[in-house]
């Protein structure tokens, strides 16, 4: 089972936090880790478990459990994906921190309670505040499962279209990543529908914005965690029947973003009358961002 780390970052630190993300990297000095069993808990992280960035907290020097219901301006998970080492080439403007790991992001947070992370990871954060931003070390993944429960008890619009039926690794961090897909494709949802009425991108028509759906060009499974996030992989389709017939592969969309008819459109007469009133049709929002995506689904759904 993994561990989970929690790591307390304070407010002038924000450049080496950016830093340390972008370089996978997280580090400290030697002497931070020589108290309190810093070290012993710093070398117990494997690749695999996780770490728990908290960011720009309140003040610190409070009584156990003072932080339950304070406020972080920003958190991070992570996940390990090296043990601890030591190197020192420069990463940071400020200092050298050789004692390093290795991470990967799992999921940018932004701002959270501590009723969003659960009081044990609050006041393990709280903790490594009082630490001088050592880890502080607890068994399992806890506050994974947590932030996920969180995360899927939040409104969604239901008539969004994210795939979430699609394969995939129910491991705590994989169920977070595609919570957090879900929350923004709904925040993204509102930004390219916004108003009361819409159009799909296939059939041209004018509809409430009930009965259109945001719809992934490729699906998220089959794409790099980066590529999910691309909103070219995006457009918007009814669901009167352009959603269902692009998505299951009755049409897809060529190198010229013309709607294409493909072999399952003969499944019945229905299903070909109806792929034929979008045949031939441009595909609107179709560009050479989107292209790639739109080729990708072709390959998938090839005859």
């Amino acid at each position: 089972m993994p561990n989970t780390a929690y790591i307390y970052v304070p407010t002038l630190a924000s450049d080496q936090l950016d830093t340390g993300l972008d370089q996978g990297r997280w580090g400290w000095r030697a002497s931070a880790l020589e108290r309190g069993g810093a070290l012993q808990a710093a070398q117990k992280l494997e690749p695999g478990d996780y770490l728990i960035f908290g960011h720009r907290g309140p003040n610190s020097r409070v009584k156990p459990g003072g932080w339950s219901d304070a406020t972080l301006q920003r958190v991070v998970v992570t996940s390990v994906t090296s043990a601890l080492f030591t190197e020192h080439t420069p990463i940071w403007h400020d200092d050298t921190y050789p004692e390093r790991i290795g991470l990967r992001i799992i999921a940018d947070l932004g701002e959270l309670s501590g009723p969003d992370l659960g009081s044990q990871a609050m006041e393990s954060l709280r903790l490594s505040a009082n630490k001088r931003g050592v880890p502080v070390l607890t068994s399992g993944s806890e506050v994974i499962g947590h932030l996920a429960v969180g995360i899927s008890a939040r409104p969604v619009e239901p008539a969004d279209s994210t795939g979430w039926a699609e394969p995939g690794d129910d491991a705590p961090s994989h169920l977070l990543q595609r919570l957090l897909l879900r929350r923004e494709t709904s925040t993204l949802r509102k930004r390219m529908l916004g108003a009361s009425t819409g159009t799909c991108a296939f059939c041209g028509r004018t509809l409430p914005s009930q009965l259109l759906c945001v719809t992934h060009v490729t699906p998220l499974h089959s794409l790099s965690t980066e590529a999910q996030a691309d909103l070219a992989n995006f457009t918007v389709a009814c669901s009167l029947g352009c959603d269902q017939l692009f998505r299951r592969g009755y049409v897809t969309v060529d190198a010229e973003g013309i709607v294409t008819a493909t072999s399952r459109s003969r499944e019945t007469p229905d299903v070909h009358q109806a792929v034929g009133a979008i045949s031939g049709r441009l595909v609107a929002g179709f560009d050479a961002r989107s292209a790639p995506f739109f080729a990708h689904h072709r390959d998938i759904n090839a005859a």
